[in-house]
């Protein structure tokens, strides 16, 4: 499968998940391509056979206090889509990647799915200045995803969310982290 993953490339919870997500499934054989606007931290120094960072370019002009990041964002998913044939997207955090991504789906026909986190849903994502958006784009993902009952919960109630959202709880790389030796007394 080909799978475009949308994420912050930061050391935050989403970014690190997503991206160690998007490394797992390419063991498998898959395909990724992260489509952000920087190669993501956790996947800095190492290179991996059949991931790809697909950078997405933001033009700077002087009409505009702030970028354009969503359209540019979208433009970027569509354009990676078609190009490289991905089956979908995964977009991490909804804001502004649940609005990117419906963008991008219009242009393509390919799947969307939401991983929802945390602020994405509370803080921010409930913020009246992103809540009408960030609720629409993530009700028509073609399918949503939580990190925690809590969170669903949360986008149920603090977004109205009317539909399944299907929990699938943050992971370990159990091979990478686990308990040192108990020394005995």
């Amino acid at each position: 499968m080909k799978i475009g993953i949308t994420c912050y490339p930061t050391v935050g919870g989403s970014g690190i998940l997503a991206t160690r997500l998007g490394v797992e499934f390419a063991k498998k054989g898959n395909e990724i391509h992260f489509i952000t606007y920087e190669r993501p931290v956790a996947i800095q120094g190492v290179d991996y056979d059949n991931v790809y960072v697909d950078l997405v370019g933001v033009v700077e002009y002087p009409l505009f206090k702030y970028p354009p990041y969503t359209i540019a964002l979208g433009s970027q998913m569509a354009r990676i889509t078609k190009q490289e044939g991905l089956d979908l997207l995964h977009v991490h955090y909804s804001i502004p990647h649940s609005s990117a991504a419906f963008l991008a789906r219009e242009m393509t026909g390919k799947p969307y799915v939401v991983t929802l986190h945390g602020s994405d849903v509370t803080l921010l994502g409930s913020d009246p200045s992103y809540e009408p958006v960030n609720t629409f784009t993530v009700e028509r993902a073609d399918a949503i995803t939580a990190v925690s009952k809590f969170m669903a919960d949360e986008a149920q109630n603090n977004l109205g969310i009317d539909r399944e959202i299907t929990v699938i709880p943050n992971f370990v790389d159990t091979d990478m982290y686990y308990p040192a030796p108990c020394q005995v007394l």
